[in-house]
């Protein structure tokens, strides 16, 4: 009998190598049937959370061009001017609202004996009122009087002399003065 021999072609033993590739194959096809029932069961549960998102995209893109058509009104409207208009507004509604009668009891508190007021012309603006005040004393120093009464009272600020006349200079015989002064007519005074 002739034995083969063994040394030209020797005998490889390739079953764990075929068994191992079975095994994988047999995981690979397991986990492919778990990946594609995982894969529909999954899309299955985010369906009514797609649809949500769906209809939450829709009412912003519906917000959004509401939003759009307000700001293209809004940018229609002259704001500059509405401005102008409303300061312009409120200076003829605190003209209406001005009392005289409050201004004539702030000024007889401030106002020495000696001293007559001529003239008395309030000026309406947007941050207070000034008045424009001509008056008449016998004295320089009633002048005086009248201006530290002006300084220490709180209704009125910032006296401000425009023209002095001693009574050579003037028709009178007295002391004139032209003065400036910013009246507060909602200041208390003590």
């Amino acid at each position: 009998m002739i034995a083969p021999d063994l040394a030209a072609r020797p005998f490889l033993n390739t079953r764990p190598v075929w068994l191992v590739t079975g095994v994988a194959a047999a995981l690979a096809a397991v986990f492919l049937v778990l990946n594609v029932s995982f894969y529909f069961s999954s899309n299955r549960t985010l369906a009514p959370q797609l649809e949500r998102a769906r209809e939450l995209r829709s009412q912003r893109d519906a917000l959004a061009a509401d939003a759009q058509s307000v700001i293209d009104d809004l940018e229609k409207v002259p704001w500059r001017s509405l401005s102008g208009r409303v300061q312009a507004t409120n200076v003829v509604l605190r003209e209406w609202g001005f009392s005289w009668l409050q201004l004539l009891d702030d000024i007889e508190r401030v106002m020495p004996r000696d001293v007559r007021i001529v003239k008395i012309a309030p000026v309406v603006a947007t941050e207070g009122f000034t008045l424009s005040v001509m008056a008449i004393a016998r004295t320089r120093d009633d002048i005086l009087d009248l201006l530290q009464n002006l300084i220490a009272d709180p209704s009125f600020s910032e006296p401000i002399p425009i023209r002095e006349a001693m009574p050579e200079e003037s028709r009178t015989a007295g002391y004139e003065l032209t003065m400036r002064v910013t009246y507060h007519p909602d200041e208390v005074a003590p």
